[in-house]
């Protein structure tokens, strides 16, 4: 068998139906049994993309495929699919597989499918296996557990957490297991001093995602080490690392005036993320003049959570914000006052709000009041004609925002998101709409009209999930459930591991990281334009 064989089905049918959500029998079987090994892969892929029972038992011959990259693609589709007895046939496959891409394959597969038996073959490899590969696939299924199958992971787990720190400190696994610290609580106050010891000694080793996800895993508890260290840590020069600390400090109980002093410092830094971050998660800790400060700000960004950080909102100053940011045209000030007048449960104003001219406010009162009809977005009809995307190659696209210039690639195995977001840029869509969504260390999320999440163009499109994962730089499509794409689509400011196999990623950054990673809340994309077509 060989690539370079004829077809035998054409990849834009296989695509087609896909989108459609349709299983031709026929068309299938035909590609599965090609001898054009693309032909199968792109089969098995957009049989999962279909999913449930039907698709899944198409699939699952597939795992017994003598080809090693055709099983590991089926483990894949099995894993997407998302039809839970496939569970049993993976588990029964692992112990056979002898190549470790398709055990990692499976490995993911199970963890996102969640089955019953899931948690404990997972927590099993990684106390038992020697390949780091595996380990990592099935420390991030289980991470990828905690967030689609969170109730399997409640009370006490099978999972070793000495054996989790142990990978912790192996170079090649070091990044899943902290993910998984992160993600699920599995330490314990007694393992505290050792990560911290652990952290110390390998400071200049390990990446700072890696660093981020273990002090998000030590914020959840109490041993009285943690607060030093994270006073430590904040003096680190990565603001990854330092937005992590942040969300640490903000929620744990400080002990002295020079620790509350410090944090209110710390909020008081140049650099608008951390002070958000801090303003967020430390609200209780501001001091009053620190919050005049920044209400005081020239960001707008940091003014709207320093107003809503305020604890004594009946204040002239802050009575005065209201008035002026009712007139505002900024999205934040509005965002921010109509978060005020729902905190406050004022009705009578809100109703009276629910009618303003201005799109944010009308609509953010209306949301408070349960009033709002959220619209109803129908998937797009697939198109008849093979994606342009696809036919021709990748594009580039660059994107004008305020603070300068961001150049993507979008992908052409996720052929119809590709070619939605190229005919929303062709059509001038994407100018002058906002990044409305900015989570520091995880998203910037972008494409709404209106600068708070609003502002749909009216249809849906489907999801075209694939083997990429979420790391920093690449982009996903925003949804709100299965199938429920659009026009927002989000920036990946870390590793999310967790929403692998379940957001699609059909694009990543080429030129300007450094511009992505300085967006704020409602910057705005100024103008987005088709840069190039690139040769395959």
């Amino acid at each position: 068998m060989t690539p370079k064989s004829p077809p035998c089905v054409e990849s834009a049918v296989l695509y087609r139906l896909a989108d459609m959500r349709q299983i031709n029998e026929s068309a299938f079987n035909k590609a599965l049994a090609c001898d054009n090994l693309e032909t199968v892969e792109l089969a098995l892929i957009n049989l999962g993309r279909i999913g449930g029972e039907q698709a899944s038992e198409l699939i699952l011959p597939s795992l017994d495929h003598s080809q090693d990259s055709v099983r590991e693609t089926a483990a894949f589709a099995l894993g997407i699919g998302l039809h839970k007895p496939a569970t049993a046939n993976l588990i029964e496959r692992l112990g056979q597989e002898k190549n470790n891409k398709v055990r990692v394959a499976m490995v993911l597969a199970i963890g996102n499918l969640g089955g019953e038996q899931s948690v404990p073959t997972l927590a099993r490899l990684i106390e038992e296996t020697d390949e780091p590969e595996v380990a990592n696939a099935a420390m991030q299924g289980l991470g990828i557990m905690s967030v689609f199958h969170r109730h399997l992971l409640t009370g006490d787990t099978e999972i070793e957490v000495a054996r989790v720190i142990e990978r912790l400190d192996e170079e090649d696994t070091a990044l899943m297991a902290s993910f998984l610290l992160a993600r699920v609580p599995l330490l314990r106050d007694p393992q505290v001093p050792d990560v911290i010891a652990l952290l110390r000694e390998k400071n200049a080793s390990l990446n700072s995602a890696t660093q981020a996800f273990v002090i998000r895993a030590l914020s959840r508890l109490g041993q009285k080490e943690i607060t030093p260290f994270l006073w430590e840590k904040v003096r680190s020069d990565n603001l990854a690392i330092q937005i992590a600390v942040a969300q640490a400090l903000g929620i744990r109980t400080l002990t002295s005036t020079e620790q509350i002093q410090a944090l209110n410092e710390l909020a008081l830094a140049d650099n608008p993320a951390l002070q958000v971050t801090v303003l967020q998660s430390g609200r209780r800790w501001m001091t009053p003049q620190t919050l005049k400060t920044l209400r005081e700000s020239d960001n707008t960004w940091v003014q709207s959570e320093a107003f809503l950080a305020t604890n004594d909102k009946t204040q002239p100053d802050v009575q005065k914000l209201v008035k002026a940011w009712l007139e505002s045209d900024d999205p934040n000030h509005q965002r921010a006052v109509i978060q005020y007048f729902s905190e406050l449960n004022m009705p009578p104003v809100l109703k009276q709000l629910a009618e303003s001219d201005k799109e944010i406010i009308r609509i953010g009162a209306q949301r408070a009041l349960n009033t709002y009809q959220e619209p109803k977005n129908e998937p797009i009809a697939t198109p008849t004609e093979l994606p342009s995307s696809l036919s021709e190659g990748p594009s580039r696209v660059k994107i004008v925002t305020t603070k300068g210039d961001i150049v993507i690639k979008l992908f052409t195995d996720t052929p119809y998101t590709s070619t939605n977001f190229i005919r929303l840029v062709e059509s001038g869509f994407y100018d002058n709409t906002y990044f409305h969504r900015v989570i520091p260390n995880f998203v910037a999320q972008g494409g709404s009209k209106y600068g708070d999440g609003s502002g749909s163009v009216g249809y849906s499109i489907r999801e075209e999930l694939n083997q990429r994962s979420h790391r920093k730089g690449t982009i996903g499509m925003a949804t709100a459930g299965k199938d429920t794409g659009g026009a927002q689509f989000f920036f990946n400011l870390a590793p999310n591991l967790h929403l692998d196999s379940n957001y699609t990623v059909f694009g990543e950054v080429v030129a300007g990281m450094d511009i992505v990673m300085s967006l704020e809340q409602n910057d705005q994309i100024l103008k987005a334009e088709i840069s190039e077509k690139i040769n395959k």
